[in-house]
């Protein structure tokens, strides 16, 4: 009996070694797929609209939803690529000014601590070299996953559009292995998880974009300079957790800092910055997406650690959705559920049922 577990054990670990492996090498093809699933739940929704009310063919839904997604994501590359430029450009017309504040600040420290400007610069390189080798690395690596996820967009769209047209077929697949006594079961399973699945994309993408809301109001009501460079990036950035919301806020704080404001501004503009944030984290993510797709913030921290070893930058965004997919898999297999419970994660107290009261308040 011992060694029928064992051998269980030993099986169910070099399935997910080899599951590991196989994700790791073959990163180049599972990749696009990746985002073109998730792409294709998004919008599906749509393609279901035409059909249902326009009557829509299959092909020519699928084909226009395809196109809505096409011009969406364009939009905002271009947007974020021309702020990007903008940026840029503004930073070499000011060189002359950043040079004159960073004297400024040469001589207030020569002035507090009595080291001379030259000890400053020695210093300068021999502490923060190594950091800016690696923010060197880091923005090097992230732009080489950019360029490579922007080559590769044609054949997401490629993707995107065939999940869309042979969608039932692979319901029908799924089902060709299901007996008939179980097959109304699994057919609830299924569309259990596609709804709470399609709520968890759905939900994220409305939590980004009313953070972009406040974002806007707040950076165009300070006068911020490349407001909407900040509200763009910091809006995509939260895609990974923790790292991206933590991004999406200390950059603005120190645009207001470098490009002027006075103290109370600065310090008001980071107070408003950190409500923000902690409304998008604990008020916004509950209502929106709900708390049954909520993970554990330890097997958030896991996915991130996990996708950004095995597939980079484009791990870390799309493995915490995966994760989230797979918690609702496991929550609706009986002998999974334990594994469902472990990754997921309930908000202390009775967060939840101010959260459903709030919900049917607002409904009235």
């Amino acid at each position: 009996m011992v060694l029928k577990k064992l051998q269980k054990v030993n099986t169910v670990l070099f399935f997910i070694f080899l599951i590991i492996v196989g994700l790791y090498y073959g990163s180049a093809f599972f990749i696009p797929l990746a985002f073109a699933t998730f792409f294709a739940a998004l919008i599906v929704p749509v393609s279901n609209f035409l059909e249902k009310k326009w009557n829509f063919g299959r092909i020519t839904s699928s084909l226009t939803s395809t196109f809505i997604l096409f011009v969406g994501i364009g939009l905002i590359i271009y947007f974020l690529f021309r702020q990007l430029g903008i940026f840029l450009t503004d930073l070499i017309e000011r060189k002359d000014e950043i040079g004159n504040y960073i004297t400024f600040l040469q001589e207030q420290i020569t002035e507090s601590t009595g080291l001379s400007i030259y000890q400053q610069e020695e210093v300068l390189r021999e502490r923060l070299g190594f950091f800016f080798d690696l923010v060197q690395s880091f923005i090097s690596n992230f732009l080489a996953g950019l360029t490579g996820t922007l080559v590769n967009f044609l054949l997401v769209l490629i993707y995107v559009l065939l999940l869309l047209i042979n969608r039932d077929k692979f319901v029908k697949f799924l089902m060709m292995y299901v007996s008939e006594e179980k097959k109304e079961e699994t057919r609830e399973i299924m569309d259990r998880t596609q709804k709470v699945a399609h709520k968890y994309l759905w939900g994220r993408l409305k939590v980004m974009l009313l953070l972009g809301v406040m974002y806007a109001i707040t950076f165009y009501a300070y006068g911020l300079e490349h407001a909407s460079l900040l509200i763009v990036f910091g809006v995509i950035i939260t895609i990974i957790p923790y790292i991206g919301p933590l991004l999406s806020g200390v950059l603005p704080v120190l645009f207001m800092i470098i490009f002027g404001g006075s103290n109370l501004e600065i310090i008001s503009f980071t107070i408003i910055v950190l409500i923000i944030q902690l409304i998008e984290s604990y008020v916004a993510e509950p209502l929106i997406i709900g708390s049954e797709v909520h993970q554990s913030p330890l097997f958030v921290i896991i996915a991130i650690i996990i996708g950004g070893a095995l597939w980079g930058i484009a791990g870390m965004i799309l493995f915490v959705p995966i994760f989230g997919i797979l918690k609702i898999i496991f929550d609706t297999h009986p002998d999974l559920k334990p594994v469902g419970f472990l990754i997921g994660y309930e908000r202390p107290g009775s967060g939840e049922d101010m959260f459903q009261k709030l919900k049917k308040k607002l409904k009235k």
